[in-house]
Parts: structure tokens; sequence; C-alpha cells
């Protein structure tokens, strides 16, 4: 049995610290609970336990739906709790999980990434376990049935890093983030100053004190041996603390490497100084290597602040204080004491500090910076509001309906950190080549020595020079920073264009899109569809609307609210409902003052054996027209048909050109009739059309259209077409604002304009691009001075880099990625 809550392991410090200690034996005996999501019935836990059964790995499952809980007996060398909880997934359930993002202040290289994220992977619970280096950050989803948080931490800590703070969730953590940069920036800068004056007297002393100024060699000597002493003590404490880290975790990262290479420099120069061997002292070597290094570090730092400045300006979008009114008057408060149904005064050139809707006043709103929409919006009592934007002109009082976290602001800033987090494939392959790529230096270097000393007769010094300079001017850090620092701009400047790439992971997908599949209605087309012409066989025309706004009043769906509408505008008084079946893809079944009323698509009809073809002539006139024909049956028999129409939206068929000139094919996809999805095409330019598909064909189209070899994006209005969404290469979902955060695409459009795909699919594609740019400029920087500092050009020009010259170019090849992101990002990502 695992320890966790509710196991017997749970009781106190103790049981929690055993689990940290659990054997492999104990594992292959666990037994895990979960809180599973979704369940109705009984079935629903039948098919729970097939799905986990069917898990190699998994020896024994069992749900209980009236607890909510699954007890699954694994063996953790063949099942992963990341392998369960995607099964139950499947299965169409979830498992309810928490996650905790914890600061950690030495997490410094993509090695700590890849120790930290293999070895938290591994404790009995955790889900997922991601490392970001660049944001000093790891997110953990874990099940808080098997594992705590202070169980986690107390992993981090016992392998050597330092946890600055836990939260549990990602907003309200920027300031500390910002906090500890600024920390780390003022830190550098101290150890710059004290250790880069000393090394450049140093140097002008080795160069210049014994020629010029006649000095004795063994007072040269000295004074370098306090100086490098001095640095390396000073300076050189964190790479001794990172290369012991990493040796305790068994990894090797860029701190090792500037480790043995000032070290090999430090021990050499002492031998020589003692006359241990006959060589040249070297003792400016590690002090510049280090004062080199730590100003590197200090510009990278720097530099990397504002790499998250898009996202910072998002959150300094939102005032601290609120006009609150009360009693007619108003009254300045703090934010954190405004509550949901309060109102609020917003006066010209105030930002609006809450999400709300307007109650008094007129106005124009400035939403560029949330929704990319660079054209001010009127906003008049009853108009929703988002938290951030800015009064341009007039004055408003505004209803409260979030604050704090819950405003659409914060959702897109969660959204986005929560995918800063995240690693394109890309990404995981740079990561496992960075992960050897320590060792495999070290290996050159051994080989260098080797080389120039065996083979060659070098002298020692000479050879243990070329080793040092080996080992230092490799830099894994550069190949570590390529992919985050892209991201962490990249997802930053999209989110500000009112584009919020939640899975990062589609960044690389979308920039080989072949096909963008269109959803229809809501999608293409407005989503307020209306009853355009009424057609009734027998009965009144009021009469049959009547009937038909009774069956469809409890609907949600926007045809059904036509209905409805049309009715209310005729003066049709719908008759009391008895009874209501909605039946999905097809339309609803009522009963109403006694009689069976349906109302539907075709498919229903033939379902009721109701006979259609009275209506057929003005069906297909209705359909080339483009609308929606909704059959109206009566106690079995065909009462009328309803024409719905909807317009298509703003700019869709400018959208659809310009992603013809991106080299995209374009269709549409929708569950309407064939005759009326090709009116619509034709209207919007549109040659593929997939037509009469119900929401889970629609599913089963994007997987045809794939294994036919297209790289398929999906563009959908959320819920109905959830399933397509999550099917497609890459989901977009078009997120109308308020509710992003239930969106179930890769990514969400802010703004509820079709523009947005393009905007998406640039943005994506600018971020993998700057993304190659980094790495490819990070490969041919070792690719291309690795071998120089090995003496490749030593034997034919007599080139030799000196070890701090390594250390310099060292440093200069991550302040290289950094401006490279910088510079690039905001003329790529447009």
């Amino acid at each position: 049995m695992l320890p966790g809550r509710g196991g017997p392991g749970t009781a106190g410090t103790a049981g929690r610290k055993k689990s940290m200690r659990i054997t492999v034996d104990e594992q292959r005996q666990a037994a895990m609970k979960l809180r599973v999501l979704g369940m109705h019935c009984a079935n629903c836990a039948v098919t729970i336990e097939k799905a986990l059964r069917r898990v190699r790995g998994v020896k024994r499952a069992s749900v209980n739906f009236a607890t909510g809980e699954a007890v699954v007996e694994l063996d953790p060398s063949a099942a992963s709790l990341g392998e369960i909880v995607r099964a139950v997934r499947d299965a169409g359930y979830d498992v309810y999980r928490e996650e905790a993002v914890l600061i950690v202040e030495n997490l410094s290289t993509p090695s700590d990434e890849l120790t930290v994220e293999n070895r938290l992977s591994r404790i009995p619970g955790v889900v997922e376990a991601r490392a970001l280096h660049a944001a000093k950050k790891v997110i953990v989803a874990y099940n808080p049935l098997a594992v705590t948080v202070d169980e986690i931490r107390e992993q981090l800590e016992s392998m050597g890093y330092r946890v600055a703070r836990v939260a549990a969730e990602e907003t309200g953590l920027e300031d500390i983030e910002q906090r500890i940069a600024e920390r780390e920036v003022a830190e550098l800068k101290r150890l710059v100053l004290l250790t880069l004056p000393p090394s450049i007297a140093l140097g002008l002393l080795m160069y210049l004190g014994r020629p010029l100024l006649g000095l004795p060699k063994h007072v040269v000597d000295l004074a370098g041996l306090l100086v490098a002493t001095f640095v390396l003590a000073v300076g050189g404490r964190r790479f001794f603390a990172g290369a012991a880290r990493s040796l305790r975790n068994l990894s090797a990262g860029m701190d090792t490497l500037v480790v043995l290479g000032s070290g090999a420099a430090y021990v050499l120069s002492i031998a020589a100084m003692l006359g241990l061997l006959e060589s040249e002292t070297y003792f400016e070597a590690p002090a510049f290597i280090v004062s080199f290094i730590l100003l590197g570090r200090l510009i990278e730092a720097k530099m990397k602040l504002r790499t998250g400045e898009a996202v910072r300006k998002l959150l300094e979008l939102q005032p601290p204080v609120a006009r609150l009114v009360r009693n007619g008057t108003e009254e300045g408060v703090p934010l954190s004491r405004v509550r949901v149904g309060d109102l609020v005064a917003v006066k010209l050139g105030e930002r609006i500090p809450v999400d709300g809707v307007v109650e008094e006043g007129h106005g124009y709103v400035d939403e560029s910076m949330v929704t990319g929409e660079p054209v001010p919006v009127e906003k008049k009592p009853g108009s929703p509001v988002i938290a951030g934007t800015l009064l341009t002109t007039g004055y408003l009082r505004v209803r409260v309906t979030r604050v704090g976290r819950d405003t659409v602001l914060a959702q897109i800033v969660k959204l986005v950190r929560q995918a800063q987090a995240g690693k394109p494939p890309i990404q995981r392959l740079v990561d496992r080549v960075a992960g050897v790529f320590a060792w495999l230096v070290m290996g050159i270097a051994v080989a260098t020595f080797t080389y120039w000393y065996l083979v060659e007769g070098l002298p020692l010094g000479k050879a243990l020079v070329f080793l040092a300079s080996v080992l230092l001017i490799a830099c894994p850090c550069a190949l570590g920073l390529a992919s985050p620092l892209a991201v962490v701009a990249g997802l930053g400047h999209a989110a500000r264009r009112g584009v919020v790439i939640r899975n990062v992971e589609c960044v690389e997908k979308a920039a080989k899109l072949t096909m963008v599949v269109f959803d229809k209605t809501g999608t293409l087309t407005v989503g307020r569809p209306e009853v355009v012409e009424v057609k009734a066989y027998g009965l009144p025309e009021d009469q049959l609307l009547a009937l038909a706004a009774a069956a469809e009043k409890r609907s949600e769906h926007p045809i059904a609210r036509s209905i409805v509408e049309a009715a209310s505008r005729a003066g049709a008084e719908p008759p009391e409902l008895e009874s209501f079946t909605p039946i999905p893809g097809q339309g609803v079944v009522a009963v109403v003052s006694g009689r069976t009323v349906a109302v539907g698509n075709e498919k229903l009809m033939k379902g009721f054996e109701v006979d259609t073809s009275r209506a057929e002539k003005d069906a297909e006139r209705l359909r080339e027209l483009g609308a929606t024909i909704v059959y109206v049956a009566v106690d079995g028999q065909l009462a009328g048909i309803l024409a719905v129409a909807d317009k298509p939206r703003p700019h869709a068929r400018e959208v659809i050109e310009t992603l013809r000139r991106m080299g995209l094919r374009v269709a549409m996809l929708t569950g309407d009739n064939r005759t009326t999805a090709h009116a619509v095409a034709r209207q919007l330019g549109i040659d593929h059309v997939i037509a009469e598909a119900s929401p889970e064909d629609k599913a089963d189209e994007i997987r045809r259209l794939q294994r036919s070899g297209e790289v398929v994006a999906m563009v959908g209005d959320g819920v109905n077409d959830a399933a397509s969404l999550a099917q497609a290469d890459v989901g977009i979902a078009m997120g109308r604002g308020t509710d992003i955060a239930k969106e179930a695409g890769d990514i969400v459009l802010v703004r509820d304009d079709l523009r947005g795909v393009i905007t998406a699919i640039r943005a994506a594609r600018g971020i993998y691009r700057l993304i190659k740019l980094n790495l490819l400029w990070a490969f041919l920087y070792n690719a291309t001075l690795i071998p120089i500092a090995a003496g490749a050009l030593y034997s034919s020009h007599g080139v030799m880099l000196r070890p701090e010259a390594a250390a310099a170019a060292m440093a200069l090849s991550s302040i290289s990625v950094t401006l490279n992101t910088l510079i690039l990002s905001k003329r790529i990502i447009r």
C-alpha cells in the first residue's frame, strides 16, 4: 500500500518521509487510489474498469461509482500514473488532480530540468512534472490522494534545489518570479564587481608585469595564486555548488564543464608554480573564466527579464484600485475588496478593473491589449466589458461579474503561463541531446588531451590548455535556452494579439499544416440563425410556429432559439409543454397539449417514418439559398417546414482567401444538409465541403483527412466541436472572451473574430521559426568552435585558443541566443 493521505503511511512526517524512500518491492504491490470525475451510473464504473485493465502493468482495477473512487494496483516498472490518467480520460472521464507550482531558485540548466523531471515523475502519485529553468519553476500535476506538495518539495530539496515558494496555481506568482529574477541580477552584479576588476588587474600583471616592470616570476605567480583563489572562492562558488549537485544526481551540465575547465588550469598552475611539472602558470585563466561567465550570466539574466515582459504587461493592465459606487457616491477601494454584484464606476482614461456588464453610461473602450482589436468598441447598457481594457471616451458604471483570478485577463495570463512551461517536440529532442552533451564534451576533451600529449608529444601544460579550452567553449546552455526563450517570448506576444496558445506542442504541427477545416454554424457564420420563411401544410402558420416553439423552448440550440424568437415576433403563443426529449444531432420530440410534436432534420423524420415528399420542392428551393430546413411533424404527419438562415461572419471570405495564399487547403465541416452547406460554401469561396456529419462523425472525418496525409487544423466554436478539435492536429477554438478557460482547442481566439485564425497560424509558425533559428545558432556555435578549441587549426596555422578566450565565447553564445530571441520575436511573431 502506498503511503499517502488515507493510507497507513499518512500519519505524520515520518509517514510522508517513508513514501520518498519507497522500495521497488513496495511499489510492485502498490495500490493507488484515484478520484474519478464524470461518472453518472454504475455502467460508467464498469467502462472505466475495462479501460484501466487494458493498460499494460495494471494488475487490478476497481472502480466504485458510489464513492467516485478507483483503486488501481499496478506494476510501477510497467505502468505510470500518467498512463492510468490517460486511459481514464480516453474512456471519456477524468481523474481529479491538483497542480502545484514551485519556484526553484537554483534551477539553472537544461540538465537540471531533465534531472528534476525524471526524479519527480518517479514519485508515486505524480502525474506529470514540468521544469523550466528559464523561469526557474517546476509545475507538478499530482494525485492528492497519493502524494502531498510537502513530499514533492522535500524530494526537490533532497536533490540540492532551493524551493523559494509553492503555490496552487500560476496566477499570483508573477511578483515572486520577478523578485527572484531581480535578486539574481543583483547577486550576479555584485559578483562581477568583486571578481572582474581583480581578474583584469591580474591579466595586466601576468602579461605586462614582468616585461615592463621587471617583476620576478615568483612574485607574479604568487599574486596570480592569490587573485585566482579569491575569484574561485567568491565567484566560482556557485559553479562548484552546481557541479556538486549534478554529481549527486549523476548528471552533468554547464557548471560541471566550468569547474573542470577552470579547475584544470588552476591545478596545473599550482603544480607548475611548485615545480612539480614543467609548464607556464595560467592563474589568469580560471580568474577570467569565472569573471567572464558571471558577466555573461548577468547580461543573460537581464535580457531574460525582458523576454517575459509581454505577459507582465498584460498583468499590469489591471488597476489595483476600483471606484466602488455605494449609495450614489464613489469611493476608491483596493481591488481585493470588490465583490461580484458590486457597482464600479470608470472615468475617461481609466482602465476597467473588473469583468462586468455596463449598467449606466456610454463610451468607447480600447480592448486592443487583450483582444488585439485596434478599433475602440462602443459600450452601452448591457454591453460586457473586460478587466484591463481602457475607457477612451465617456463614463461607465459596471456591474461586477468577475473579479481577481476569475477575470478573462487572469485566465489568459494563467493559460499562457502554463503553456510557456510546456515543450514542443523539437525541444524534447534537444533536451535529450543536452543531457548527454556534457558527457560527450568531457570525452572529446580527454581525447584531445591524449592526442596532443601522447601522440603529438606536446608539453603537459600545453596539452592541458587544449583540454581546458574544449571543456570551456562547449555550451549546453545555448542549446537549452534556444527553445524555452522563443516559447516564452512568442506566447506572450501572441497573447497580446488576442491569440492564446494553450498547448505549445501544437506550435510545431501548426508549422506543417496542409489544411484548415471550419465548422459552419457559429464559426463561419455568426451563430445567430433566424427563421426566414415558414411553410405550413394543413395548419395556420402561426399555429405551426406555436407548436414548434413549444417543443423547442427548453433547448439551448441556436436554431431552437431562432424558432422561439420567430414565434414571439409573430405573436404566436406556445401552448403548454408536457414532455421534452432532445435527440442529439437530429432535433427534439415533445408532447404539447396532448399532441406529439417532432421538430428536426430529415433523420428525425425518417426515424418517425414521417412522409416529407410534400415539402421537397420548397425545401430544395430554400436550401439553394443557403437556408437550413427544419421539419415539423404533428402526430406523425408533416405539418410544415421552417427555413432558418445564418449570416456569414464578417471577413470570412477574406480569411479563406488569405489562408489559400498561405498555401493551405480550406474545407467546411457541418452537420447541415448537403445542399445548404454547398450554398453557404459558394458564398464564401470554399470548394471542399463535408456535410451531414453528426458531432461524432466530425471527429471521424478529421481522422479520415489525417489518414489521407493531411495535417489538419480544425476551427470550431467550442463544446459541440470538442471531439473534432481534440482529434485535429491543431484545434483552434473561437473563445468568445469569457469562456476561454472552458474551450477545448490547442489555440483559443480571445476575440470572436475569424481573422484570429490567420494570426494564430502565423504566430505558431513564427514561434517555430524562431526556435529553429535559435537552435541553428547554438548548434553552429558548438560545431564550429569545439574543433578549434581542440586544436584543429594548431598544426596548420598555429591557432591555439586560450581557456579564458574559450570562457568568454561560452558566455557570449548564451547571450547571443537570448539577444536573437529579443530582437527577432517581435518581427517574426506578427
